[in-house]
């Protein structure tokens, strides 16, 4: 049972959501009252003169039916208020229905207007193809014309070329025989010279194979006693790179440590905001949760609530989403680091 502290802002905001039930109530309790006192002024009996033993019974009795009467009327008056309260749900629930019957009306007219449009641009453009294809037609005729034309000149042309192209291959023919005996003698000579020159050649490479192998032997050597120094430098830096890392490692260790933490504590600061801004629903069974899934923004605005694992419970689940969109905006992070724009936690309700 929730204590009186609590009680008074779930009344305050009863009263802050639906005015005009409230004051219907208030309005029922005073006309009871006035109709009680009435009813009690109008019912008392005059006094005779009894046994007292008699009399004290009747007072007894009386009062018990007081009692009666005054708790049948607060009952009856309490579920008045919950009448009033339900009818003025459902008359929030029919202005929305209007509202989406509306939209709707829009959504098809406007389809139907796209529709008109996108035929009227489709027969535009079957009229532009056909257009262009009479066009195409017209010039495909002009340029087969002119092709015709253009053949029977280039093979009157090609008949002349190859008459002189004949008589000028024979011409060639004759020097490049010439050409072919003189460049044949040319290659004889060239070939005996650089018979000469490349035994020369390979004496010379000889000699600096020679002097190369002895080049080779020595840096041989000297890039043995590098590597060694290498090896020896290699293995230091291997070994302080070594101890570097695992103190990186440590500290990553022991940030990520204090992350999960101040995450932790961030999640519950939101969990907190959205308690405090729920309102229970009357029909509210024990041990019933929901895991909630809410996308903010950068500044803690709340973009989307979406309810998973969550019992069938319709009151309980449109509860808990009124009290996120209640919280926006979100409260802030402990640390930028910690912050998502996805935030994932269990509503439990108290007991």
């Amino acid at each position: 049972m929730a204590s009186s502290s609590s009680l008074w802002p779930s009344m305050y905001q009863v009263i802050k959501r639906h005015p005009m039930a409230v004051a219907l109530s208030v309005g029922l309790h005073v006309v009871l009252v006035v109709m009680l006192s009435m009813s009690l002024s109008s019912s008392e009996i005059p006094e005779q003169p009894k046994p007292q033993a008699k009399t004290i019974k009747a007072e007894m009795v009386d009062s018990k039916k007081i009692e009666d009467e005054r708790r049948k009327r607060e009952q009856a008056e309490q579920e008045k208020v919950q009448q009033a309260l339900a009818e003025q749900r459902k008359i929030e629930e029919e202005k929305k229905r209007q509202a989406a019957l509306k939209k709707q009306e829009a959504e098809k007219k406007k389809q139907a207007e796209l529709k008109r449009k996108k035929e009227a641009e489709r027969k535009k453009k079957l009229e532009a193809e056909r257009k262009k294809k009479d066009e195409q037609k017209r010039l495909a005729a002009v340029e087969q014309k002119r092709k015709l034309e253009a053949e029977k000149k280039r093979k009157e042309e090609a008949q002349k070329k190859k008459l002189a192209e004949e008589a000028e291959n024979k011409r060639l023919a004759e020097e490049a025989e010439k050409k072919r005996l003189a460049e044949e003698a040319e290659k004889k000579r060239l070939a005996e010279e650089a018979e000469k020159k490349r035994l020369a050649e390979e004496a010379e490479k000889k000699r600096l194979a020679a002097e190369a192998e002895k080049k080779r032997l020595e840096e041989e050597a000297r890039q043995k006693r590098l590597a060694e120094e290498a090896e020896k430098r290699r293995l230091a830096e291997e070994a302080e790179l070594k101890q570097r890392l695992a103190e990186e490692e440590r500290r990553n260790a022991e940030h990520n440590r204090m992350l999960d933490s101040l995450r932790q504590q961030y999640v519950k600061l939101i969990e907190q905001k959205v308690e405090s801004k729920w309102l229970r629903p009357t029909t509210l069974n024990s041990g019933q949760s929901c895991e909630v899934h809410v996308r903010q923004t950068a500044l803690g605005d709340v973009i989307s609530v979406n309810l998973q694992e969550c019992s069938s419970d319709v009151a309980f689940k449109n509860s808990i989403e009124r009290a996120v969109w209640a919280a926006s905006p979100l409260p802030p992070p402990p640390n930028p680091e910690v912050f998502d724009n996805e935030i994932r936690f269990i509503f439990r309700p108290r007991s």
